[in-house]
Parts: structure tokens; C-alpha cells; sequence
């Protein structure tokens, strides 16, 4: 017999040790809890207006009316050097291409005019360029250069500069930044310069222009 299976064996009992201090039990830490972020809130646009034609484009004329300085006065209205050339301010919108034509004539004429430019209206198109849309588009001098009709030269314009390949994917977006900035020279090109040689800096910037093209595509896109 195993003597330890009597309870009368002398051998020694085995006991849990008692410690010589209680035992307090300790919660284990509580791990911090998960913040989960929002989502970040969907970027907001203007509701589409469906009585502008040109509502998918307008994002082009807009960035075209900043870059020239024409929405910083009078818009459609604006000359070249706001006034500077025509005797003060006129009023384009209510004038026949033919009437304007010769303002722009009369432009070119003055003593003062050392740039030799004859830009006017909210996109700044000159009297080469004004004769050589109202062939292609058969517009006659007796059109006004309202508003309308200077919105769709800015999109002819814009179109023979590769607006409509750009869309479709057929030219790259930094080739049809670089057409934009040659008839546009407040317009940069991708490296971030105007296109012309006396054109160093322009008053937006390649990232502004991006932007640009993007919400065109969105609009296009509905």
C-alpha cells in the first residue's frame, strides 16, 4: 500500500501555499473603443439648368470669362483694356457683327492700341478670328453678337481646338490644354506658362483648368 492513502500516514500533507497578501483581482484593460470615421460627404453640384443650351459647356465659358478678366466688368460687354480702345465702355451684346466689325477696326486704328489687338466680348475674339466664324458658322453681319451667339463661337472655338476629341478619348487631356492655351493666351499649358513667348504667367493655373475638364465630363455624363 501507498502509505500516503492513510490517513493515519505520518507522511506530510500538501497544501495550497496561503499568500501573505490577499489576492485582489484586477480587470484586465479595456481596449479603447473603434472610432469609425464618417464617410467624407459627396461633393455638391448645381442642379442642372435646363434652359441653358450650353449647360454641359458652361464650366469652359466660365473658366474662359475669369482667365481673360472679361467677369471682372462687363462680360459680354467687355473690350479690350475695359474701354481703353473704343472711347469707354459699349454695349457689344446690342450691336450687328457688321457694327462690330468695324468697332473692331476702329480698335486696331487707335494710336494707343500697341498691341495691336482687337479682342472684345467675354471670350475675347478678335476680328481675324470673328470673320473666320461667321464663314463657318454662315452668320450674317446682321446678327447680333448677344450673348448666344457669342457662346457658340466660344464652343466653335473650342471644338476646332479638339473639345469633342478630348470627350470622345481621341486627344489627351494635356494636348487639348495645350490647343486652348494657343488661342487663349490667358489659358495655361500643362507646364504652367502661357503658350506665347510674352505670355509668362497666366491668371489660372494647369490644376484649375483640370478641374475644369472634369466637371465638363460629369455634366456630359449626367
Amino acid at each position: 500500500m501507498f502509505a500516503w492513502l492513510w490517513p493515519w500516514s505520518k507522511a506530510p500533507v500538501e497544501e495550497c501555499p496561503v499568500p501573505s497578501k490577499p489576492v485582489i483581482p484586477v480587470e484586465p484593460p479595456k481596449a479603447p473603443p473603434v472610432v469609425v470615421a464618417p464617410p467624407p460627404a459627396p461633393p455638391t453640384y448645381p442642379a442642372p439648368d435646363l434652359k441653358d443650351p450650353y449647360y454641359a459647356y458652361r464650366p469652359l465659358f466660365n473658366l474662359m470669362g475669369k482667365s481673360e478678366g472679361t467677369d471682372k466688368h462687363r462680360g459680354y460687354n467687355e473690350t479690350l483694356g475695359y474701354g481703353a480702345y473704343t472711347g469707354g465702355d459699349v454695349d457689344l451684346v446690342a450691336m450687328t457683327l457688321g457694327e462690330i466689325d468695324k468697332l473692331q477696326t476702329k480698335m486696331l486704328a487707335h494710336p494707343r492700341n500697341a498691341t495691336n489687338s482687337s479682342a472684345l466680348g467675354r471670350y475675347q475674339i478678335v476680328r481675324t478670328t470673328l470673320r473666320a466664324l461667321k464663314k463657318a458658322l454662315s452668320i450674317p453681319d446682321t446678327i447680333h453678337f448677344g450673348v448666344k451667339t457669342q457662346d457658340l463661337m466660344c464652343l466653335t472655338l473650342l471644338n476646332q481646338r479638339g473639345l469633342a476629341k478630348y470627350l470622345l478619348g481621341t486627344l489627351s487631356e494635356d494636348k487639348f490644354m495645350l490647343e486652348m492655351a494657343k488661342e487663349w493666351a490667358s489659358i495655361p499649358t500643362p507646364a504652367g506658362h502661357g503658350f506665347y513667348s510674352n505670355q509668362s504667367r497666366t491668371p489660372v493655373s494647369p490644376a484649375q483648368v483640370r478641374a475644369v475638364y472634369a466637371e465638363v465630363k460629369r455634366r456630359i455624363k449626367g
